[in-house]
């Protein structure tokens, strides 16, 4: 099952895309309201609240779905006393199933003239959107100004269909099954501290001064492991200090002194620029993850979703041209 998290002349070529086969027959005759059931209680994974979107009962959405599944000859979901969840086939039928009414709506909305403005919705992290998303949507505003960006943050599972996910930010080996996944950000570790808490030394920082210091970390704690034996300090404790939730919390507390930070460059761009932190060493690492943009394969098919992928990767690799900031 996939988390994290084509258009065609008619409706059922999409649903196509599923892994599912059926006769062509069997698909000309699907129904309509049965397919509509089954993608509101598998978006919410609830027979009882499907029902009271659809202003119908739930013994109502229970027929149609058991009908569909009968039709399909697939079992769509297993179902317990409280609660149903999606089968494997039932989760990639899902995601089908909600790209077709997504055009559906689109083409009804331009047909009777009611279509809002286009909307993209990014899943990330509140430290990824404070400090790299966020200062760079003025140059998106530039280029799309009818498309509407809407960020969605926080570290939980999201499955991008269902939950109405465009596109996704997450920091990991890139693999998400089912889904594309391009590597955005691969920047290196590089240790950041603010000018006054460097300036608080007679010299320069040394590495055998780091054990005097406090050691700020995000929710990647064996970061700091990974630096002190890059830079030979075997007997370093990197396991030492407070952890924040996010890289955004770690970074503010840099920049307070409050200690030295392990951050990707790219995420304090701006702060080294304007000099609220520095860099005390010149040694950095690769983590061995990276942010990836992670997508379903039919969200290119529109074309502000292909704007928007392309502006992103365009600044991530402007990003990555870090200069040394001392």
């Amino acid at each position: 099952m996939a988390y994290i998290k084509a258009t065609g002349g008619c409706v059922h070529k999409l649903l196509f895309l599923c892994d599912i086969s059926f006769s062509k027959s069997k698909m000309k005759f699907l129904p309509l309201h049965a397919l509509r059931c089954f993608e509101c209680a598998g978006r919410r994974s609830s027979i009882k609240e499907a029902a009271q979107e659809l202003h119908i009962t739930p013994a109502a959405v229970s027929q149609q779905i058991s009908k569909l599944e009968s039709r399909l000859g697939v079992q769509l979901f297993v179902r317990s006393v409280r609660r149903i969840t999606l089968t494997d086939e039932g989760q990639r039928y899902l995601q089908s199933i909600r790209s077709a009414f997504r055009l559906i709506d689109d083409a009804t909305q331009a047909l009777t003239g009611k279509m809002g403005p286009l909307t993209i919705t990014v899943s990330c992290t509140v430290g990824f959107a404070m400090q790299w998303l966020l200062p760079r949507l003025s140059s998106w505003e530039v280029l799309a100004p009818d498309v509407e960006v809407r960020i969605s943050t926080g570290n939980r599972l999201v499955h991008l269909g269902a939950d109405g996910i465009d596109f996704a930010v997450r920091h990991g080996l890139g693999r998400y099954e089912g889904l594309t996944a391009e590597c955005l950000i691969d920047d290196q570790l590089q240790p950041v501290c603010s000018p006054e808490l460097q300036g608080g030394m007679q010299g320069a920082i040394t590495i055998e001064d780091l054990r005097n210091f406090t050691l700020l970390h995000d929710e990647h704690r064996l970061d700091w492991a990974l630096w002190l034996q890059a830079v030979g300090a075997q007997d370093g404790d990197g396991n030492r200090g407070p952890v924040f939730v996010n890289s955004n919390g770690v970074i503010e507390a840099a920049i307070a002194g409050r200690g030295i930070a392990l951050v990707r460059e790219s995420l304090v761009k701006e702060e080294l620029t304007n000099r609220r932190l520095v860099m005390p060493f010149g040694t950095k690492i690769k983590s061995g993850i990276a942010y990836y943009l992670v997508y379903e394969p039919t969200t290119l098919a529109q074309a502000h979703h292909q704007r928007f992928r392309d502006w992103i990767h365009k600044e991530a690799a402007d990003g990555m041209g870090l200069q040394s900031h001392r």
